[in-house]
């Protein structure tokens, strides 16, 4: 229960701080990292792949409510639960291999929600933009995953614990 409430909670906060603050910097390349994707990947990786696909839709469809969407609603909500299952379902199969499927979710999320936009007839995905554009976005997001990640594998390590020593195992030898 406290996990779940800690989750809701973390989500909410990038999801503010997303766009509050880092849609809004200036970044060289005009794109900008997007926490919610790596926060949809993290939590796909510690999911599974019907836990990521849940998350990845509710998380996606937070995002279409929020203030300024200009585009259809669903589009993000159909994207990380692609993304969510996918991640969930390569960890699944390999699962020594997370740092190479963070990588490749990263880099082919936007080309899937460019495509998904272009379904939707969305009329500002074009292939100009998006190569303009994907080569910024997979660097911002790398950069931070790259941390995103180092911090979630070094804190949800199992640390170990030190053996017990049971009591009346050794014999007390008295001085005289």
């Amino acid at each position: 229960m406290i996990r779940a409430m800690v989750a809701v909670l973390l989500v909410g906060l990038v999801m503010i701080v997303q766009v509050t603050v880092v849609n809004r910097l200036p970044l060289p390349g005009g794109g900008g990292p997007d926490l919610v994707l790596l926060v949809v990947v993290l939590f796909a990786l510690a999911r599974g792949a019907v836990g990521g696909a849940v998350i990845g839709f509710v998380i996606g469809l937070a995002a279409d409510l929020l203030p300024p969407s200009a585009h259809v609603m669903g589009q993000y909500a159909l994207v990380f639960c692609l993304v969510g299952y996918a991640v969930g379902r390569a960890r699944e199969r390999a699962p020594g291999s997370s740092a190479i499927v963070v990588i490749a979710a990263i880099m082919l999320a936007p080309l899937l929600s460019a495509g998904v936009g272009a379904l939707m007839g969305d009329p500002r995905v074009g292939t100009r933009a998006l190569a303009a554009l994907w080569p910024s976005l997979v660097m911002y997001n790398l950069a931070v995953a790259a941390a995103a990640f180092w911090a979630v594998s070094r804190f949800s390590r199992e640390r170990p614990r030190r053996k017990a020593v049971p009591t009346g195992a050794y014999p007390v030898r008295r001085r005289v």
